[in-house]
């Protein structure tokens, strides 16, 4: 598979599970939302457990996302290893789901579900200030999933990408510990208008060792979707990984 059609394949990839990512979210946020509305005229404020039974909704999403996510990518980035016969093991996938789950779902659940709570808080604190009452506050809180719909599609395409950045560079780590190969990464950019200038300008760099960072914008990153990175390096990135065998 060339370049080009490498990144093609990724790319649709993306976008299969970002869609399902999205719809799933959305499902959960609307499902607080109802819930903060219905609960909003006894306890007049947004409840606690509101807000945790939000929380654990959505890292089961989370949870069932890198599930399917990080076992595919891990498997197209395998597919580049030509040198060896790799079997594909599931228990590998296993570990590198487990790492990851436990890495990210709680975390970025935690963070979701007090975003979403504070959009909540704001509704209510406008529906105080407007004199308006129990039943119009709870109709204010239904329609924050209005204002979100932007939010969710950055979620998702960000999160997506970070688990099968991970799942396609874990899965080569371990191949070439257990092949004896020496693997090589190269950043592949997607070039169109919505690629910020400095990932395009990762276009024709040569291949690095696994072990060594890109250099993107001046940061020093593992890979796109590099958790580790500013914002600025992540948010709505398509970049890809592909793989070959050093030969020295």
């Amino acid at each position: 598979m060339n370049k080009r059609t490498h990144l093609r394949v990724w790319i649709a990839l993306l976008d299969r599970y970002e869609l399902l990512l999205r719809v799933n979210a959305g499902k959960a946020r609307n499902a607080f939302l109802s819930h903060a509305a219905y609960a909003y005229p006894t306890a007049q404020s947004l409840p606690t457990y509101v807000i945790e039974a939000h929380r654990k909704r959505i890292e089961t999403v989370l949870t069932a996302h890198y599930q399917k996510v990080i076992p595919h990518f891990a498997g197209m980035a395998l597919s580049q290893i030509k040198s060896r016969r790799i079997e594909k093991k599931s228990d590998t996938f296993q570990r590198l789901m487990a790492e990851w789950v436990s890495r990210e779902a709680l975390r970025k659940a935690a963070m979701i579900a007090a975003t979403d709570a504070e959009a909540v808080r704001s509704a209510i604190r406008d529906g105080l200030d407007e004199g308006d009452g129990t039943e119009e506050i709870g109709r204010r809180i239904r329609k924050v999933s209005q204002l979100t719909k932007d939010r969710a599609g950055l979620i998702a395409r960000t999160e997506t990408h970070a688990a099968a950045t991970f799942g396609s560079i874990e899965s080569v780590r371990v191949a070439e510990q257990d092949l004896g190969v020496r693997m090589l990464k190269q950043w592949l950019p997607t070039l169109d208008n919505r690629t910020r200038p400095a990932h395009a300008a990762m276009s024709g760099q040569p291949p690095i060792p696994l072990d060594e960072k890109f250099i993107v914008d001046g940061e020093m990153m593992d890979r796109p979707g590099d958790p580790s990175a500013s914002p600025a390096n992540l948010l709505n990135c398509r970049c890809a990984l592909i793989y070959t065998e050093a030969t020295d």
